[in-house]
């Protein structure tokens, strides 16, 4: 009885241990449906628009929306094509790329955000696939889900 006991104990700790890990491993989507990067200050919103130009938009820790000031973003996209990089502008309180991403998906992107001028540059990568998840059911490359 005390080893069958013993037994139960560890398997219900072994599975609180993967459902910890498991809700840990999920990742926060951005508010408007594009891929949070967590990693900047503030946290920037990778999204790629209808037309394929992609809008950086900012919040701060607890998720309100800040104006873009000095951040400066670059995107490398290594498409079957071709190498692109897209330079963004301020529009309104957010950056936005002055050129299409390529067509198609399945490539990797390069996010190089940089908070500042002369700050150093932070590297980002990720896949960009464009297919719906059907879980989430947001884009792949802002899926939320843990998979």
């Amino acid at each position: 009885m005390k080893t069958y006991f013993r037994t139960f104990a560890i398997a219900a700790a072994l599975c609180a241990g993967l459902f910890t890990a498991h809700a840990a491993g999920k990742r926060a989507g951005g508010p408007k449906g594009g891929r949070l990067l967590e990693k900047t200050e503030p946290h920037a919103e990778f999204l790629v628009e209808k037309d394929r130009t992609v809008s950086i938009h900012f919040y701060d820790q607890g998720g309100k929306a800040v104006a873009a000031t000095t951040q400066r973003v670059t995107v490398i996209a290594n498409a079957r094509s071709g190498k692109s990089t897209l330079e963004f502008e301020k529009k309104g309180d957010s950056l936005v790329s002055t050129a299409k991403l390529p067509q198609g998906d399945g490539y990797p992107v390069v996010v190089q955000f940089q908070q500042t001028a002369d700050a150093k540059p932070q590297n980002l990568r990720f896949k960009l696939d464009m297919y719906t998840c059907g879980g989430c059911k947001r884009a792949e490359y802002a899926c939320t889900c843990d998979h």
